[in-house]
């Protein structure tokens, strides 16, 4: 199983494009009563206000055809507004690449200038996907490329180097539940050649799945095997004997399992009554908080947090952890209780 991670620019349009990926996946965690048209958006204000205020994350288990193989994607979801920049930031250091989603009839807004600045800083390769293309105030823009320049203006103008330049452009109805890379098809949808049902039959969402699996690197983790190559992806076990790390990106509370965190694994494995410690800021490894043990590994898939199963979880992985007592704060580094096994050389590697 190969397992990606990807970035949503998250607004009220991307949020329904999360839900479409979620439908045209293989999991079935979705319980009946919950809106799969507002999936991520769950939050009681959320859904007033129409907008994201906090990051969530989804894994979605889906079989590509074409490659007779299947895959994890995680799908994480982010505030939009610079507003929310330190929720944005954290976020986007757990991922490995970005689908950033315009509105085809609008194009590119305030938000999308910061989150899209953001990405592009860090390095992180970008899928265009220009949303409501089936809405007659797109049509115009489409047919003239009034709405692509304007996007290609402002990665240029972000400083975007030449591979995030060459981003693929996909073209979506996350209403419709369908989406192609082809603009020629899209037209006929908004022209009213072809219906919304036809579109969503034949298309579906298959085209934005398979482009992140071809667009989106494997997620890069750290190894302390110097004898372990990295010029080739490698399998879970290629990286359990390694140490654990994890960044701490949310950090919450729940009645029944205690204090949780959800963050990255960068470096090796983690299990159920595992014992793990909190870095101090500023410190070398020198500095640990009292440890804590690992009292549950979950996943999310929609909006529900379900255990991990088989319960172990390997670099790369985003997870939550019950447990956490010593943990006070997000953005905190998580790492196995004996330090001693961290003075090997790190090196960064890709695993499948």
């Amino acid at each position: 199983m190969r397992l990606k991670q990807e970035y949503d620019h998250q607004t009220h349009q991307t949020s329904s494009v999360s839900s479409d990926l979620r439908s045209s996946s293989t999991s079935t965690a979705i319980s009946e009563d919950q809106d799969l048209g507002r999936i991520m958006d769950s939050g009681e204000l959320e859904k007033e206000r129409g907008i994201t205020i906090t990051s969530k994350v989804t894994r979605l288990n889906y079989f590509s055809h074409r490659l007779q193989q299947q895959f994890t994607i995680n799908v994480v979801d982010t505030p939009g507004h610079a507003d929310f920049c330190g929720e944005v930031d954290r976020i986007l250091t757990t991922v490995d690449g970005v689908c950033l989603l315009v509105d085809a009839g609008e194009g590119p807004k305030a938000q999308t200038k910061y989150v899209l600045s953001r990405a592009l800083s860090l390095g992180l390769k970008p899928i265009l996907v220009l949303n409501k293309v089936d809405r007659k105030e797109s049509l115009l823009r489409l047919t003239t490329g009034e709405t692509e320049g304007a996007v290609l203006d402002l990665f240029d103008s972000l400083g975007a180097v030449d591979n995030q330049m060459n981003y693929r452009t996909v073209y979506a109805s996350a209403r419709g539940g369908w989406c192609t890379e082809s603009l020629d098809e899209a037209l006929k949808v908004a022209n009213g050649e072809m219906t919304v049902d036809q579109a969503k039959a034949e298309f579906g969402m298959t085209a934005l799945l398979e482009a992140i699996l071809e667009d989106i690197p494997d997620p890069s983790v750290h190894s302390y095997n110097e004898t372990v190559s990295s010029d080739v992806s490698h399998s879970d076990e290629s990286f359990a004997t390694d140490p654990f790390s994890m960044t701490a990106t949310t950090v919450g509370y729940d009645p029944y399992l205690g204090r949780t965190c959800t963050g990255r694994i960068y470096s090796g494995c983690i299990s159920i009554n595992k014992q793990v410690s909190v870095l101090r800021r500023n410190s070398n490894g020198d500095g640990m908080n009292p440890s804590s043990t690992v009292t549950g590994i979950f996943v999310n898939k929609g909006i529900s947090r379900t255990p991990l199963e088989p319960a172990i979880a390997y670099a790369g992985d985003i997870v939550t952890l019950a447990g956490m007592y010593c943990l006070m704060r997000a953005k905190c580094f998580i790492a196995a209780s004996d330090v001693s096994c961290y003075s090997q050389r790190n090196m960064f590697y890709r695993r499948p």
